[in-house]
C-alpha cells in the first residue's frame, strides 16, 4: 500500500472495540492530554489539524487542540439538539423563502413547499442541505439565535470545551470554531444516535414532499462505498473552514475514526489513512 506521508508506527492495537463500544472507547481515546509529546505525526501536509483513532486509541494527529472553523461538521450538533426534546418526526415543515434561497450546499427545496421533518432531516444529513436546515432550525428552534444556543449548551455538555457555533448549518459565522478533539467527541455522540448513524451511511435517498415531489439524493460524503468498511460520517466545506470530514470505518471489528480539518484533498488522502490505519489495527503493517 503506497504511504501518504512518512513517520513513525503505532504498536499494534490488541483489543479492537466492538460495535456497541465504539462510542465509549472513542470518547476514552479524545481524554489524552492535549501536551502529549508522543503521538505521531506522519501526515504533516493532510490537513490543518487532524486525528486518527484506531480502536479506541489516539494514533496520529496533529493540532489536536487548535481552533478552526467546522464549516457543515457542525450539522452533526444541529441533529443532536433537533432529535432532544419536541422532535416529531412526522411534523411538517415548510419551507421559506428565506431556506430555499440559502447560500451552499442544497437539496433544491422550494419556498412553500412542505415535507416531514424525517425527511428534512435525511437531506441535512445526506447531502447536508443548508436550505433543510434553516427549514427544520425555523420549525424547531424558533430562530437561528436561540436554535445555536441550545447547539452551544449541548456542546459544553459533551464536553466540547474549544468549540463555540455561530449558524446550525456550518456556515461561516464570526467566532465559530472547533477543534479536532471536539469533533471526535461529537462524533461519537452523534454514531450513538441511530436516526444520526443511519443516515450517515447512506450513498444515496430519496425525499418527498407532501405535494408527491421527489428529490433525490446524493451523499456528500464522498467516501461512502468507495473505501471499504466506511459507515460515515460528514463532510463540510467553506471558504473559510476548506475541506473538512469526520470519517468512521469498521472492519472485522475494528474501527478506525479520522477527522481532518482544512484538508486540501481530503477524499485520497483520508482513503490512504483509513488504509494505512486497518493495516496496523491487523497487524498488517510492516
Amino acid at each position: 500500500m503506497t504511504r501518504v506521508g512518512g513517520g513513525r508506527r503505532p504498536a499494534r492495537r490488541s483489543r479492537p472495540c466492538g460495535l456497541a463500544a465504539a462510542a465509549a472507547c472513542l470518547i476514552a481515546a479524545t481524554s489524552i492530554p492535549a501536551a502529549a509529546a508522543t503521538l505521531a505525526d506522519p501526515y504533516p501536509r493532510a490537513a490543518a489539524a487532524y486525528g486518527v483513532v484506531i480502536d479506541g486509541q489516539l494514533a496520529w494527529g496533529r493540532e489536536l487542540d487548535n481552533p478552526h472553523p467546522p464549516a457543515s461538521l457542525a450539522k452533526l450538533l444541529a441533529a443532536l439538539v433537533l432529535l432532544e426534546d419536541g422532535w416529531d418526526p412526522a411534523a411538517d415543515v415548510r419551507v421559506s423563502a428565506a431556506a430555499a434561497g440559502v447560500e451552499g450546499s442544497r437539496a433544491g427545496l422550494r419556498a412553500g413547499e412542505v415535507l416531514s421533518a424525517d425527511d428534512a432531516l435525511t437531506a441535512l444529513l445526506v447531502r447536508s442541505a443548508n436550505d433543510a436546515c434553516v427549514a427544520l432550525v425555523e420549525r424547531f428552534g424558533g430562530s437561528m439565535r436561540r436554535f445555536v444556543d441550545a447547539m452551544n449548551a449541548r456542546a459544553a455538555r459533551l464536553g466540547m470545551r474549544d468549540s463555540r457555533f455561530g449558524n446550525a448549518c456550518g456556515l461561516d459565522a464570526p467566532g465559530q470554531v472547533t477543534t479536532v478533539r471536539d469533533l471526535l467527541r461529537l462524533g461519537a455522540a452523534a454514531m450513538a444516535e441511530p436516526a444520526i448513524a443511519r443516515r450517515a451511511a447512506m450513498a444515496e435517498a430519496r425525499v418527498q414532499t407532501r405535494s408527491g415531489r421527489v428529490i433525490p439524493l446524493r451523499s456528500s460524503n464522498a467516501l461512502l462505498g468507495r473505501s471499504k468498511g466506511v459507515i460515515g460520517l460528514k463532510s463540510g466545506f467553506t471558504s473559510r473552514a476548506g475541506r473538512c470530514l469526520v470519517a468512521v470505518a469498521v472492519r472485522d471489528s475494528h474501527h478506525v475514526w479520522v477527522v481532518m480539518l482544512n484538508a486540501p484533498d481530503r477524499w485520497w488522502v483520508s482513503a490512504g489513512i483509513i488504509e494505512e490505519a486497518f493495516d496496523v489495527a491487523m497487524g498488517l503493517a510492516p
